[in-house]
């Protein structure tokens, strides 16, 4: 399809740690096209990225980059997503840097920014058709989860709503990046566990059925973390369906069906956890899905969305 038939064509692109993915989207939502390649870090190197996905979508669909009617980006890190300035995105080696600004003289169209597991969240909702209401648990290099209620991406006051992997669980447990110790990002996130698995000769893959007394308490500690976690965020969100993505979990076919079954042993104990009935409200991310640059493409076209909807019928995006 060219671009020419679709009208509004909005570019999404998901900046990751080691890989860049971005799509195109038209005013139907549909991905017109999509492309991967390896994230330069730096805050030059980000530009030369996003200017690259952007032209290599652009030369597939017969434009130019000047021909995006919205640019959004979805990036780790603090994202004030008012002005798109971004901080401590450490795996991109970024301190902190103002992404519209870098990426002005690259684009006719206004580039906005949002915080990549919020934009995932955004982007989960459309692929599975649950836009209004679901909250998106992101097991990947760390552990985080992004709200969307009434259509709208839950923030708090300084758009800091989901970061639950620092909430510390075992206060003797393992030091965390963040300073406490024993959060629940040191027995989910994809760093602590890949470390803590190799030096006891353990397989990600394998843990599930691997009979060791090592193995066993692995895989007890991180079932655990994960019902702990998903029922936090049914208490704190109470949506209607829980989507579980990210590295981690695409890594470990056992990891799923083993928290459920934990959840509903926990249920079976507990009037109050039957009532939440955490399991039947999990989704899995089909993998394959280019969610994250989806979601990235909604942030992009904010206004756009906005002036779609009336009052009465909140926007995919919040404000």
């Amino acid at each position: 399809m060219r671009a020419g038939e679709s009208g509004a064509l909005s570019l999404g692109v998901d900046i990751g740690g080691t890989k860049a993915h971005g799509v195109a989207l038209d005013a139907a939502d549909r991905v017109l096209a999509e492309v991967a390649m390896p994230t330069q870090p730096t805050e030059a190197g980000i530009r030369r990225t996003v200017v690259a996905v952007a032209g290599t979508l652009a030369t597939e669909l017969g434009v130019g980059p000047s021909d995006f009617t919205t640019v959004g980006l979805g990036i780790p890190g603090f994202v004030d997503h008012t002005s798109g300035v971004v901080e401590t995105a450490v795996n991109l080696q970024i301190a902190r840097t103002d992404l519209p600004l870098l990426l002005a003289d690259d684009f006719a169209a206004k580039v906005r920014v949002e915080n990549d597991v919020k934009a995932t969240a955004l982007g989960a909702g459309l692929a599975l058709g649950t836009t209004r209401d679901l909250t998106y648990v992101n097991l990947g290099t760390g552990l985080a989860a992004a709200a969307v209620s009434r259509g709208r991406l839950v923030r708090g006051a300084r758009n800091g709503a989901g970061e639950i992997g620092h909430l510390a669980v075992e206060p003797a447990g393992e030091l965390c990046s963040c300073g406490q110790r024993g959060c629940l990002e040191t027995a989910l996130g994809g760093g602590y566990v890949s470390r803590r698995l190799a030096a006891l000769g353990l397989d990600l893959a394998e843990l599930g059925t691997d009979p060791r007394p090592e193995a066993v308490v692995e895989k007890g500690r991180m079932v655990a973390a994960l019902a702990t976690a998903l029922t936090l965020v049914v208490i704190a969100y109470d949506s209607a369906v829980v989507v579980l993505g990210g590295g981690v979990l695409r890594g470990t076919g056992w990891l799923r069906p083993t928290v459920e079954a934990d959840l509903r042993r926990r249920a079976a104990d507990s009037p109050f956890l039957a009532g939440l009935a955490v399991a039947d409200r999990l989704v899995e991310l089909p993998a394959g899905t280019p969610a994250a640059a989806i979601g990235a493409a909604v942030v992009g076209r904010k206004k756009e969305l906005r002036a779609r909807h009336t009052a009465s019928e909140p926007t995919v995006v919040g404000g």
